[in-house]
């Protein structure tokens, strides 16, 4: 495959990944529902915002839907052939599609969206992910504030499976 040809499926595989990461589905269910979570609660268009404003089903929608765009991203570059280190950054764009979405305006923390690239990616790793969060919430007793312990086993898990490079 000619190198631009092979450029131009990298964009359009990127650019994929941004868009889709830009569907907010706070905003879809809010309008579902008759209501936008940017003018209530935290005025963030995420699930947690959702779910206070909306009920469980919300949050459980806006969760699904937010983490299945991670993993679209993820399991697209998976099924198009990329090498691992694109399609990693295929699902930080749709994380950060999230954060700063195609459409402008105030985009979400990224949390749900990045849950299922990490698990689309490696589950294996993601079983990390889950296990230092459980770990570090035990005295810590808030999720935000274990996210950092959930990642560090997460890198680690990637890197005791072989994905990670050791050197």
């Amino acid at each position: 495959m000619p190198l631009d040809t092979l450029s131009l499926h990298t964009l359009v595989y990127l650019a994929f990944c941004w868009a889709v990461g830009s569907i907010l589905w706070a905003r879809v269910v809010g309008r579902l529902l008759g209501a936008d979570p940017a003018s209530g609660g935290s005025g963030n268009p995420g699930a947690r915002n959702a779910g206070r404003l909306f009920g469980a089903g919300a949050f459980i929608s806006v969760f699904a839907g937010d983490a299945m765009k991670g993993a679209a991203a993820v399991l697209a570059g998976l099924y198009l052939g990329h090498p691992e280190w694109l399609v990693a950054a295929g699902g930080s764009l749709a994380v950060l599609g999230h954060v700063f979405p195609l459409s402008g305006g105030r985009g979400g923390k990224g949390v749900s969206a990045w849950i299922g690239a990490a698990l689309a990616f490696s589950p294996p790793a993601f079983t990390g992910f889950a296990v230092g969060i459980a770990a570090s919430l035990l005295p810590l007793r808030s999720v935000t504030l274990a996210m950092p312990g959930g990642f560090a086993a997460w890198t680690a898990a990637l890197w005791f499976s072989g994905i990670l490079p050791s050197s």
